[in-house]
């Protein structure tokens, strides 16, 4: 019969059903090496009988396993692994990538009465990743691409591009900067297609859509052997040889490996992962992210000498909001874009909608603008113009800059107004908003419904008219 300690059975009883509902692989051990817990997911991710596990040592269920290669018997001597990568052949021969934390635990004595593992795996995001992979070497086996399509009419967006076409002239490294949906993508490829680069490859890697222990394998490659199941494998710096990589998201790469892409960038040399050979690459090197740099430099999430060296070109995108005047342009363009997407044929746009559109903030600027637009066009049951914007205006809610609680607003009154007509309507207008979020507390949606009006409208209008929480003169 197998004995547990009190102190852990006690805890294992506690938080037994919690763990069976977590859905994630995760195994206990006591300090002899055996199973005390071992539920559905990790019997399913190493092809071994849950039933069978429990009360048997790890060795005996893996036999090829070495104590010294096995995290959960190396916490029992003290050592702690937090999100460490692991690759290994399962019960049934297959590999599998993960992804686990393990810690040893303690008694009150401070005495270690087992480990605890906690994992991820990972196995299906490699096969994704070969994938992706495999289609970019075909789909850039052809290189020829038409420059990008930037729909625009501000003076603001051409001042932008004049920019981004001196830029991609020359051959240094380029950092955008934009909000999401601002269309960063878009002006990556451009600067490619604007170089001397452009009959060689353009590679794409979004940095916050891979586990970070992947990426250095995902951009560097990896040579047999270098870890159990290790192929030898190309990474992206090799497949963009002589052409671009843009690095979406380069916010979301980890310091180790911004480290990394500052020693390519300044050498354009880089190691494979288990390589014992440098390796080099003629590769552009095109970088974006979402998130103010000097924020990132503030809280340490960005090397300042990585974003220094990308610093040579800097490119800022302005939100939708900051360039009104391209919304109208941008809204024929998706109804053309999509009109044969859609079983209503929709030839134009109304004053109506497009006064939405313009009165609406976009918090997720181009991409939000389109989903909006195609949205309406699908639920519009009349052919001809739109008719009506359909906005999501949760969305809108969840990026709304106005304090939701009870407050007051600085008043103007009649007496006050001055000016000519349209000046007098306009003082008029903000001194019924104002009426309407005192009646309100503060509440826009409230506030909206008392002036029949939407509440994208509504936060368009106070935006417009500059109008702030305060007290209000009696």
């Amino acid at each position: 019969m197998m004995i547990i300690d009190p102190e852990l059975l006690q805890a294992l009883e506690i938080f037994k059903h919690f763990f069976d509902l977590i859905h994630q692989p995760m195994a206990i051990i006591d300090k002899e090496g055996k199973y005390i817990y071992y539920n559905q997911e990790s019997a399913e991710l190493d092809g071994y009988p849950m039933e069978q596990a429990i009360g048997k040592p790890m060795l005996k269920v893996y036999p090829n396993l070495k104590k010294e290669d096995s995290t959960m018997l190396q916490a029992l001597q003290g050592k702690e692994y937090q999100d460490t990568y692991q690759t290994y052949y399962n019960h049934v021969g297959k590999l599998v990538d993960y992804q686990h934390t393990t810690v040893p635990l303690y008694n009150h004595k401070k005495e270690i009465i087992g480990a605890v593992e906690i994992g991820r795996n990972l196995s299906n995001v490699r096969q994704l990743q070969d994938q992706v992979f495999s289609l970019n070497r075909k789909l850039y086996q052809n290189k020829e691409q038409p420059l990008p399509e930037i729909v625009f009419a501000s003076k603001k967006m051409q001042q932008v591009i004049d920019q981004t076409n001196i830029l991609g002239s020359n051959d240094v490294p380029v950092l955008i900067v934009g909000e999401t949906g601002t269309g960063k993508e878009l002006f990556a490829r451009l600067i490619h297609q604007t170089s001397q680069r452009r009959d060689k490859a353009f590679i794409s890697l979004n940095c916050s859509a891979l586990p970070t222990t992947l990426i250095e394998s995902t951009l560097f490659g990896t040579v047999k052997g270098a870890f159990t199941g290790a192929e030898n494998r190309q990474g992206y710096l090799e497949l963009a040889n002589g052409g671009t990589l843009f690095l979406d998201e380069l916010n979301a790469m980890p310091l180790e490996m911004q480290s990394k892409l500052l020693r390519f960038l300044q050498e354009k040399t880089y190691w494979p992962l288990g390589g014992n050979k440098e390796q080099h690459a003629d590769v552009r090197i095109v970088a974006a992210m979402n998130e103010s740099p000097a924020d990132l430099l503030k809280t340490g999430k960005m090397r300042s000498d990585l974003f220094y060296r990308l610093n040579v070109g800097l490119i800022k995108l302005p939100a939708l909001r900051e360039r009104q005047e391209d919304i109208p342009v941008l809204a024929r363009y998706f109804i053309d874009k999509h009109k044969t997407d859609v079983s209503v044929l929709i030839t134009g746009i109304s004053e109506h909608a497009l006064q939405q559109l313009m009165s609406a903030p976009w918090p997720g600027n181009v991409r939000m603008l389109e989903n909006a637009i195609v949205r309406s066009m699908v639920l519009q049951n009349e052919p001809g113009e739109l008719q009506q914007i359909i906005l999501d205006e949760e969305l809108f809610d969840l990026h709304s800059p106005y304090p939701q609680d009870e407050a007051k607003l600085e008043k103007t009154t009649t007496s006050e107004i001055t000016g000519n007509l349209t000046e007098q309507v306009e003082n008029y207008e903000k001194q019924l908003i104002i009426d309407a979020l005192n009646q309100a507390n503060g509440k826009i949606i409230t506030a909206a419904k008392l002036l029949d009006v939407s509440r994208t409208t509504l936060q368009y209008k106070v935006k417009k008219y500059d109008i702030h929480m305060g007290v209000i003169d009696n």
